[in-house]
């Protein structure tokens, strides 16, 4: 037995990390080291797995009636044995302890001497794949923030005189002009208070106002009454958080700098709300730029500063340990955190995804005798949604009235935008019931993932009619709302009701985001029609937005999946210049498009030619022109063009490196996909090879089972009960991705063999079943694999004397999701497989997507003699093993 794990350094969270950590990617010793230290848990985090959550859920002893079922990625409902693969396995799951001595904090803060044990305990780490792997596999959240919407305000504690309300109200109705406003301050300047009126309709501008040159000429106009430059640096201040509000942080940067320069901007305050400022628009990189240059004016940060720059960090998308530097050097200066500094990490936490830093930090609030509002709850909440334990997340929900806190609209609309993106939509509509029962007025939000949900599902009438609901309850539609209405009908392929809404939105006067043109660009693409996609271009760059992340990404999905690899990577190398970072979905993109290539480009097109966003707007249109009229590359050309794409996606590794882009699940389904479109073995290996870079364990397992090594089994089942944690799409697709390789590279049974573990963790749902296969989920090379597997296990049922039912059925699906109907990959390759092995199988009649075969006929073909020989599978690289051992636990599947 191992020994029991040293106590960890009482002040761990607040020091900094380890100088020299040792890799994440080191599976002998595992040692994470990012994020916080781990507490005991307050809510049980993974119920499935009690043995590592010694300390069960409080019970609430107020249960409502309402419960909603537990989340599929975090507890399975067990299936009937009768109709799934029962293979026997044995999982080793290796644990060791690290402790690492770290130097404290600074003693003088009043919350260390309050609390000095203040995370009394941390958990052994485990080995299993590298935190990498659960990292945001979407980069569309960079644009969904709808951050020129208005916000309700909830400082109660604002005042203002009578007259100050009476010129506001003036002030709102009027038209954004300087006669008007100057006669409404003239009006009104005898009864306002100064500065605090003239500050109150600054603030309340930013609140309900979208109108920034109506702000920015009552500032300039109140400025000359300010008798002192103090009441100068107020004034100065409310005008930059209005500007903030309204999402205009340039204009809050320009008023700030003329402060400076007449020297009644050079305050904490003023600094501080230009942090805030860029904070709400996401700027991390503007907002931390201020809070350096704040120091070096000489000004202390006060923890106002120190809350905006984490919240800037959070809403910037900032790597949660660089994020923790600013509180550990906060805590450093002597600071008391309060209650929004906690909120502001939790925040951060939940939008990295990490649930159990976001735990402890929750649980951290009650032991520094911090209470927990309802931002609080509902930003942990949000974090548990994020991460798919929507059991968990029902419960913190429902315990939240024993702490005097009631949820809101916000906690419901949270729970249903995360069994929305679980997919569990019968379970989202179930939260929606649940607030009409309690008479909860719906939101924007709210009413946005509503419309979310109904698209998905293809209830066009509801859709009407929530629509109309908006308009009689006066919610208007907004930027959001039409972006998930347009990406809804766009996957839908109904391109005539995406026109009408663009349409709409010009005709409501909804300003477009950079995530509606990316959107549009990319339905448009992926329909052929690049010469739309080229106006869509054309339209953006007359806006003035900024491109973002998104909208490169979009550029270079589709010219990576038209075959144009090395001018995605030009692109790549040109968003970095233009001081856009990619993203790992960014690199994601190219990785996954190799051996893809269907389109080939003239000479004097793209491939010849930069491509870019900003400055080179003519080239992209040309590119989609070259699109439009693309060829397919001859065969003679196919094996060095490969070989130039392989060249250029080994270097992307090199990119991700030096750039800091740590990986995700999705880069290593990638990377294996790649490797199944390899020419070669020896092409193959060399691809395999870039995921030592990232990941050892994960490559040790890939590379074992490709090599045929029967003792990596221990590990890869390790690996696979790690995938059990994500959702079921991430997890399968690295399974096909897995499986596709070893096909491709001729490991066939390998390949039968994980896709039998898949099938036994369900991975697939209710893909298996004793007379019927559904392999719509599946790729080429696990489907052709479980078929094989299927057809030896009703081999078995034959050969035990059973008869068979008058029809068994192999389900493909007919291409509904391509481009032409009917146009299935997946449906030709099987009905090639069932053709090489003899199978007495064919296409219904009335279903394209189905090949069926009488009882009777399948039988006596499984009853020949050679037949066996025909469905066991060989490696062509096998270490210690045989082929025949696979049919003993075959003869499992129908116990």
């Amino acid at each position: 037995p191992l020994p029991p794990p040293l106590p960890p350094h009482p002040y761990a969270f607040f020091s900094p990390p380890h100088p020299n950590p040792p890799s994440s990617f080191n599976r002998i010793n595992p040692n994470p080291s990012h994020g916080l230290s781990h507490s005991p848990p307050h809510y049980s985090l993974t119920s499935s797995k009690s043995l590592q959550n010694p300390h069960p859920p409080p019970q609430n002893p107020h249960k409502t009636p309402y419960r909603l079922h537990s989340s599929s990625t975090t507890t399975s409902t067990a299936p009937n044995t009768a109709t799934t693969p029962t293979i026997t396995t044995t999982t080793t799951s290796p644990s060791g302890a690290t402790n690492a001595s770290t130097p404290s904090p600074s003693p003088q803060n009043p919350i260390l001497q309050r609390n000095p044990a203040f995370l009394p305990y941390c958990p052994r780490p485990r080995a299993g794949l590298s935190p990498e792997f659960r990292r945001t596999r979407s980069t569309r959240v960079i644009s969904k923030r709808n951050l020129s919407s208005a916000k309700p305000s909830h400082d109660n504690a604002r005042t203002a005189s009578p007259a100050a309300a009476h010129c506001l109200a003036q002030i709102l109705r009027s038209p954004p002009n300087d006669r008007a406003l100057v006669t409404i301050l003239s009006s009104f300047r005898p009864a306002l208070a100064i500065p605090e009126d003239y500050c109150f309709i600054l603030h309340e501008l930013g609140d309900r106002d979208k109108c920034p040159p109506k702000a920015l000429r009552f500032f300039h106009s109140a400025m000359p009454l300010m008798r002192s430059r103090i009441e100068q640096g107020k004034l100065l201040t409310a005008a930059i958080c209005g500007l903030g509000k309204m999402g205009r942080p340039e204009l809050a940067r320009q008023v700030f700098d003329v402060g400076v320069a007449r020297a009644y901007g050079n305050t904490v305050f003023a600094y501080s709300s230009l942090i805030s400022a860029y904070a709400r628009s996401g700027l991390a990189a503007e907002a931390m730029g201020v809070f350096e240059s704040m120091k070096a004016a000489g000004l202390r940060p006060t923890t106002i500063s120190y809350n905006a720059v984490i919240d800037a960090c959070g809403k910037g998308g900032v790597d949660l340990q660089f994020t923790l530097e600013f509180f550990r050097e906060m805590l450093h200066d002597g600071l008391c955190p309060d209650r929004k500094t906690f909120n502001s990490l939790l925040a951060a936490c939940s939008r990295a995804g990490h649930l159990e830093d976001a735990r402890v930090m929750f649980d951290e609030m009650i032991r520094l005798g911090m209470g927990r509002d309802i931002y609080t709850y509902n930003t942990f909440i949000d974090a548990i949604c994020k991460c798919g334990n929507m059991e968990l997340a029902v419960q913190v929900m429902l315990d939240m009235p024993t702490n005097n806190v009631c949820p809101n609209v916000v906690t419901y609309s949270t729970l249903m935008d995360g069994y929305s993106k679980l997919e569990q939509f019968d379970e989202a509509l179930k939260i929606y019931e649940k607030m009409k029962s309690l008479k909860i007025q719906l939101d924007r939000v709210c009413y946005n993932t509503l419309l979310s949900i109904y698209v998905k599902t293809g209830r066009f009438e509801e859709i009407a009619r929530v629509c109309e609901e908006m308009n009689v309850v006066g919610v208007d539609k907004d930027t959001v709302t039409y972006n998930s209405l347009i990406n809804g009908y766009g996957k839908q392929g109904r391109l005539d009701v995406v026109a009408y809404l663009v349409q709409d939105m010009r005709e409501r006067g909804v300003a477009p985001s950079v995530l509606t043109y990316s959107t549009l660009m990319d339905i448009y693409s992926k329909a052929g029609m690049y010469g739309d996609a080229a106006n869509v271009f054309l339209e953006f760059k007359e806006s003035g937005l900024k491109a973002d992340v998104v909208l490169y990404s979009s550029f270079i999905d589709t010219l990576a999946k038209n075959g144009l690899v090395e001018c995605a990577v030009w692109l790549l190398d040109e968003m970095t210049r233009v001081g856009i970072e990619p993203n790992v979905v960014t690199y994601n993109t190219i990785i996954d498009a190799f051996g893809k290539s269907r389109i080939i480009v003239e000479e004097d097109g793209v491939g010849s030619t930069t491509v870019g966003v900003e400055g080179c707007g003519s080239q992209v249109v040309r590119a989609f022109s070259q699109l439009a009229r693309g060829f397919g590359r001859p065969v003679a050309e196919e094996v060095s063009r490969r070989s130039e794409e392989l060249f250029c996606i080994l270097g992307l590794f090199q990119k991700m490196i030096q750039q800091g882009v740590r990986p995700n699940v999705v880069t290593f389904s990638a990377i294996l996909n790649a490797c199944s479109r390899c020419n070669s073995f020896e092409d193959a290996s060399l691809l395999l090879e870039q995921l030592r870079l990232f990941d050892n364990f994960v490559y040790g397992v890939a590379h074992g089972l490709l090599m045929g090594c029967r003792e990596v089994w221990v590990q890869a089942q390790s690996l696979f009960d790690e995938l059990r944690q994500m959702d079921l799409p991430t997890s399968s697709a690295f399974y096909n991705a897995l499986t596709d390789m070893l096909w491709h590279l001729g490991q066939k049974r390998g390949a039968q063999q994980v896709v039998l573990e898949g099938v036994q963790r369900h991975v697939w749902e209710n893909a298996w079943s004793e007379f019927t296969l559904d392999l719509h989920l599946m790729s080429c090379g696990a489907a052709q694999a479980i078929v094989h597997a299927w057809l030896l296990s009703i081999r078995s049922i034959v050969f035990a004397g059973c008869e068979l039912p008058e029809f068994v059925s192999i389900l493909t699906g007919w291409g509904k999701h391509s481009k032409r109907a009917g146009a299935s990959t997946l449906r030709c390759v099987i009905e090639v497989l069932l053709d090489s092995i003899g199978a007495p199988f064919n296409l219904e009649r009335f279903n394209i997507g189905r090949f069926v075969s009488p009882g009777a006929m399948v039988a006596a073909w499984l009853r020949e003699p050679g037949t066996i020989n025909i469905l066991l599978l060989r490696d062509e690289r096998v270490q210690h093993s045989s082929p025949s051992s696979l049919l003993p636990r075959l003869q499992a599947l129908q116990l």
